[in-house]
């Protein structure tokens, strides 16, 4: 029998006892990560993020706009968690984080033209010029979806630059910005290049640092 999550969480909350005296947790997060809203993806358990040490800003294929005009909402929502993130908080790192089998990125692949998800499509509006190259490279749809997850991540990354509070914070030195692709099914995380926009597995990104290190 499937129970409505609603009911987990209710039959929860009733079987847990309230102390007293209750001590608030530590907040003291190192890192703001801009994720998308993929309920299969787990901050805590699939990406290693202890509790409390990240910020968690997520929306539709983690998508970062370009500094946004003051009208524009969804963008405004993405400067806010910004300035309170490096300004507020002093996080030492920003990652942007897409993620394989992405609804949002097929979507903007496919040009979907239903009236029911109108909102979707002019939300994705950003990352056209992206499908656009993406496509122009041939390629079945998932190879092209592949492609495009990081393509989106790269250009998100770009978007980045353009807020003031993250280049002013790039410039001085407290923060450092990252790119990572996560596959939805096993979990492992492919890291960007900022130099070249490349991507490779993380592990092997650690290993060589590792080395290097000795």
């Amino acid at each position: 029998m499937n129970v409505d999550v609603l009911d987990i969480i209710r039959a929860r909350q009733a079987s847990q006892p309230v102390p007293e005296g209750a001590i608030l947790p530590e907040h003291k997060p190192e890192m703001l990560l801009i994720g998308c809203v993929d309920a299969r993806l787990d901050v805590r358990e699939d990406v290693g993020i202890p509790q409390g040490r990240a910020l968690i800003h997520r929306n539709i294929a983690a998508l970062v706009r370009s500094n946004p005009d003051p009208a524009d909402n969804e963008g405004s929502s993405v400067a806010a968690s910004l300035e309170f993130a490096i300004n507020v908080m002093k996080v030492k790192h920003i990652v942007v984080m897409g993620h394989t089998d992405c609804g949002g990125i097929r979507a903007c692949l496919i040009g979907d033209h239903d009236e029911s998800t109108e909102n979707i499509r002019k939300y994705l509006t950003p990352l056209e010029a992206t499908r656009e190259d993406v496509i122009a490279h041939g390629g079945n749809i998932e190879a092209q979806a592949r492609a495009m997850e990081e393509a989106a991540v790269r250009q998100s990354v770009k978007n980045l630059m353009s807020y003031p509070v993250v280049t002013k914070a790039l410039k001085e030195g407290r923060i450092d910005v990252h790119g990572w692709v996560i596959n939805t099914a096993c979990k492992q995380i492919s890291e960007m290049d900022l130099d070249s926009g490349k991507f490779r597995p993380m592990r092997e990104v650690a290993q060589t640092k590792g080395a290097m290190s000795r």
